[in-house]
């Protein structure tokens, strides 16, 4: 990871590291910039970078040129027994390592690259480059494992003949031990909610991705007077930040700017407060890979909407939890039933529960099974 940054991706991949550590397990990890973990078992092998910021071009060619021939000499120094790639950039990264010192890699895919790149209106070149560098990384893969079922079906497509082992691995609802029922009015004390309010919230890392302008664009035409949106988060980029300033510069076109409340980032336990403040989470994504703020959402008991993405659906599953990610008037609709109809509320609220539990498990031991059975399959050992 040449970078750590704010998110649900970032925060996998730690909880990934922790996994392999917690057993025992010696990691060795290639970075621009320090990845705070301390353990006696973790290496984090930093390269200098001459420059204020790790942001940008420059930084981006380091890793595709330059850590290639670094992860060699890391390997092979400290006996490497399995290469691990958070995603399609790192596969391409470790292939030649991998192919030289002839290990296992598993890939662990978290998103489609090419969608981040298409929101940030990307050159045809860029995203050939891109495409041919995600398909060295997936071909030079022993396993991959993806985060939904949607991509998995995709690279299953783009693989074509080639056998690679692609399985599926859901993002877990974490522990989650905030309750208490004196919580809720002082969180919308605190956000400046009246005693009445029906609360909307979103929340995730803010790009055009997450198309929050349909759910602002909704807020007038619902009908509901005492009706609030809290957007929790903020963006990683200077185009996320030109974003949200976007989004703000709407509610106070629409007239809504008393009703929105932008947060920013929060801690966890903050935003779990948020959630048990509020009526319903909603998600209106154009993409996802599999988002931790639902599952979180849900952790917490709260309803959930959410776009019809691969991501959202398989958490969600159902139609009556879903809306098409374009279509202003049946999220409306939706948001409309939902405050107005006790029976559909009782019954969302219902299929709500029963998805929760299927994401009620230890993602840690799961991923460090799927991804170290690669290594006992061909008789490589573990490393710790």
């Amino acid at each position: 990871m040449y970078t750590m940054k704010k998110g649900g991706a970032y925060d996998r991949f730690l909880m990934m590291i922790e996994a392999f550590l917690e057993r025992g397990t010696e990691v060795h990890c290639l970075s621009l910039t320090p990845i705070r973990i301390n353990h006696s078992f973790f290496h984090n092998h930093t390269m200098y970078f001459p420059f204020k910021t790790v942001e940008g071009l420059i930084a981006k060619l380091m890793v595709i040129f330059i850590f290639p021939l670094w992860s060699i000499w890391v390997a092979w120094n400290n006996k490497i027994h399995l290469f691990v790639a958070f995603g399609s950039l790192y596969a391409f990264v470790l292939s030649f390592s991998k192919w030289v010192l002839k290990k296992p890699m598993v890939t662990l895919i978290r998103g489609q690259s090419a969608f981040g790149l298409r929101m940030q209106n990307a050159s045809k070149i860029l995203l050939y480059l891109n495409k041919m560098i995600e398909n060295v990384g997936l071909r030079f893969s022993d396993r991959i494992i993806a985060n939904n079922t949607g991509i998995q079906a995709k690279l299953l497509k783009g693989i074509g003949k080639k056998k690679i082992d692609v399985q599926v691995l859901y993002n877990n609802i974490p522990p989650m031990n905030i309750r208490e029922p004196e919580d809720i009015f002082q969180t919308r004390d605190k956000y400046g909610l009246p005693g009445d309010a029906k609360v909307l919230v979103t929340a995730g890392i803010l790009n055009r991705g997450k198309n929050i302008d349909i759910l602002i664009n909704c807020l007038p035409k619902i009908g509901i007077k005492t009706l609030y949106l809290i957007i929790v988060g903020d963006g990683s980029t200077e185009a996320d930040i030109r974003y949200k300033e976007s989004l703000k510069g709407l509610t106070k076109r629409l007239g809504v700017d008393k009703q929105v409340i932008f947060t920013g980032w929060v801690e966890k336990e903050e935003l779990w407060k948020i959630y048990l403040a509020s009526d319903i989470f909603i998600l209106p994504s154009l993409n996802e890979g599999m988002p931790n703020a639902m599952l979180e959402a849900l952790g917490m008991d709260l309803p959930c909407l959410g776009s019809d993405i691969p991501g959202n659906r398989d958490i969600l599953h159902y139609e009556e939890l879903l809306f098409d990610r374009l279509d202003a008037k049946s999220l409306i609709n939706k948001i409309q039933q939902y405050f107005s109809d006790q029976t559909l509320f009782n019954k969302l609220k219902g299929l709500c529960e029963e998805r929760k539990k299927l994401f009620r498990f230890d993602w840690k031991e799961r991923v460090f099974q799927m991804v170290t059975k690669s290594t006992f399959d061909r008789g490589e050992g573990s490393q710790g």
